[in-house]
């Protein structure tokens, strides 16, 4: 838990699981940690209603709570916000001095989809706050370079509140790969990797596969699963963080993307007791090396090569190593632990503009 705060916590509540319309598994197990800290959740009413009546409602919701909310009240959000009072809240509390704003970047669009004037839009975003949580030390050195000013913690790996696999893993040249399909052009150039490497085949789990991915040699289509349930039925040795549409590297926006983000397939695959396999650049390659949970690659086809130099006693020390973070990611620990640190941070800073 956290420390005793003497101050009341909100956060801005827009991912809820019955009426998602944006975000992921991840947005909402974020809100459901903040819930199990006793935060208080802001609601507009009417959530999904455009009706003149719902829009009254909401104006109303808006002018109390900008009235209402406590002095020394901490509201916390997600970033990127998608309703529009809830981005006109967050932008009208930067006015109340005695309100402190935490951004949890759970996204940067901008750099998500290689769209500059929306990223120039986020970055001004972002120096209008102080308080941030990121998601490793990649993007919170991004984060120093855009704006200066900023006190950050880092979650390092998403939680992912459900129960660990059970499944037992061995040491074989199966990988699972999960997701949105759609998004990670280079599934349709896995022929490309059976010339390099004839003995791996890949676990595809996910929507929107395509006939092209689906025809590769080495390409098992497993469905659609209920994302809760994941971990209880992924097969294979290993799982491959990898995006973009190249094979010998990550390429397109999201191949660039993924130097600033831990994906949330990160903590699936610790889930899963499954060594991970992850681009070198990634944001998570770091942490994957610092926990000893996987290996980093250059290129998918170089992955065959690494695989036959790893003995079966060090592939099961990895299995072993996931352990400990599994059972940290499935009880909301990793952003429990973001939580106390920013509030230190807060907390220390406070004084020093005391004296």
């Amino acid at each position: 838990m956290l420390m005793e705060r003497d101050s009341i916590w909100y956060f801005v509540q827009e991912h809820k699981p019955e009426t998602i319309f944006h975000g992921s598994i991840g947005n909402m197990d974020v809100e459901q940690v903040w819930l199990t800290h006793d935060f208080e959740p802001i609601r507009f009413p009417y959530h999904h209603s455009f009706s003149l009546r719902a829009k009254m409602a909401r104006i109303w919701f808006l002018v109390r709570l900008l009235f209402l909310l406590p002095r020394g009240s901490v509201v916390l959000f997600q970033h990127p916000l998608y309703a529009g009072m809830n981005k006109l809240l967050v932008k009208l509390l930067r006015y109340r001095k005695s309100i402190t704003i935490v951004c949890f970047i759970a996204d940067i669009n901008g750099l998500k989809h290689g769209d500059d004037a929306v990223l120039q839009k986020e970055i001004q975003q972002f120096r209008t706050y102080r308080y941030f949580i990121v998601h490793n030390l990649a993007m919170q050195q991004w984060l120093q370079q855009q704006v200066p000013h900023q006190r950050s913690a880092m979650i390092r790996f998403f939680d992912f509140l459900t129960s660990p696999g059970i499944l037992p893993r061995t040491n074989t040249r199966s990988i699972a790969f999960a997701g949105n399909l759609e998004k990670s052009g280079f599934l349709e150039k896995m022929d490309q990797v059976a010339l390099h490497c004839p003995s791996l085949s890949f676990n595809l789990y996910g929507p929107h596969v395509t006939a092209a991915m689906q025809a590769c040699v080495n390409v098992n289509y497993k469905g659609v699963v209920e994302p809760y349930a994941l971990p209880q039925v992924l097969e294979g040795a290993f799982g491959l963080i990898w995006d973009g549409e190249g094979v010998e590297q990550p390429e397109g926006s999201m191949g660039h993307y993924m130097q600033y983000i831990t994906h949330h397939k990160t903590s699936l695959y610790i889930m899963c007791h499954m060594p991970i396999i992850v681009y070198e650049k990634a944001g998570a390659a770091a942490l994957v090396t610092q926990y000893n949970i996987g290996i980093t690659i250059r290129s998918l086809f170089e992955i065959e090569e690494k695989l036959q130099a790893l003995s079966d006693a060090d592939y099961q020390q990895m299995c072993h190593n996931t352990r400990d973070l599994a059972r940290q990611i499935a009880t909301g620990g990793c952003l429990s632990q973001a939580l106390k640190e920013i509030q230190l941070i807060m907390q220390r800073d406070q004084r020093k503009e005391a004296v």
